[in-house]
């Protein structure tokens, strides 16, 4: 856990060197941390309300917002009507920063729009300040994600897993596969219910106990390439709670698609020459979502 109020009151070289090294570390040893102190409880909480009011609306009312281009929303396969409609494990709800954004009528949800694009540039602000702190730990300019991220690729996706009985003695159903995020960083604001797992180095899992108003951050493949794999894009998934619905809102940030990831020098050495050649943002992330199918469409499940 790392509160990051310091951090969100500093300058843009000011960060305190204690917190950039723990998150550095938390970075190179497991790639997730839980941060609090980051100021923007309230539209945690507005987002968690605008949640729970869209995945009560009826299922057809729900499915009349159905995906388009990456934005819109995906029915539960237990709960699909439109058996010609992609579905999903849990449903799910994807808003970028732009685009033919599907929203449910005010007559339904009302404020929900404001809601999410105001929680849409608060946790925006919350990634710009650990950029920051990423690029100082890695020896570039403080500036160096900010500059590349003029028009990012930010997706939010809120999602809803239902109750469900346990396995077999007790044990969790897991709800998706091992899987990597695919982009820079996403973080994830949680209910506090437990779910989220993540695979240490051993190949043990390990619960990520995250309270309600707090951000788990975790890094995506992409930021791992750039830094020619000195930090690390772990295995995660979701196993469901057993007596209870849980929410849980990621945000997927994205730098611009002309940014160039290319190997770091920092991360460079002749022990660990670099790993890979030179790729876009843009194209890196199109190329995953073509491998990775339907279900990572904006990014990976959380």
């Amino acid at each position: 856990m790392v509160d990051i109020s310091a951090l969100r009151a500093t300058s843009a070289a000011d960060a305190p060197v204690e917190l950039v090294d723990a998150i550095d570390v938390a970075c190179t040893e497991i790639g997730f941390f839980v941060v609090t102190g980051h100021a923007i409880e309230p539209a945690v909480d507005e987002v968690f309300r605008a949640a729970h009011g869209l995945f009560a609306l009826p299922e057809p009312v729900k499915e009349s917002l159905a995906m388009v281009e990456r934005q819109g929303f995906v029915p539960a396969r237990q709960r699909v009507l439109d058996h010609a409609l992609h579905s999903a494990p849990m449903e799910y709800y994807d808003v970028g920063l732009g685009g033919p954004q599907r929203w449910p009528s005010p007559d339904h949800l009302a404020g929900f729009e404001e809601t999410v694009r105001r929680y849409q540039t608060e946790v925006l602000g919350v990634a710009a300040d650990l950029l920051r702190v990423l690029a100082l730990a890695l020896h570039l300019e403080p500036t160096f994600f900010a500059e590349r991220m003029v028009e990012p690729q930010c997706f939010l996706r809120m999602m809803h897993y239902e109750p469900r009985e346990p396995g077999v003695a007790g044990e969790s159903i897991v709800l998706t596969d091992p899987h990597t995020d695919y982009g820079l960083i996403t973080l994830l604001a949680t209910d506090g219910v437990g779910g989220l797992e993540v695979r240490s180095r051993d190949g043990d899992w390990t619960m990520v106990k995250a309270p309600a108003g707090s951000l788990v951050v975790n890094l995506g493949d992409m930021l791992a390439r750039w830094t020619n794999d000195h930090y690390v894009s772990t295995p995660h998934r979701v196993s469901a709670p057993a007596a209870s619905d849980r929410f849980s809102v990621p945000f997927f940030v994205n730098p611009d698609p002309a940014a160039t990831v290319s190997c770091l020098p920092s991360c460079v050495t002749d022990l660990r020459p670099c790993r890979y050649p030179p790729v876009t943002a843009g194209d890196f992330l199109a190329k995953r979502i073509e491998d990775g199918g339907y279900m990572s469409d904006a990014a990976s499940e959380a």
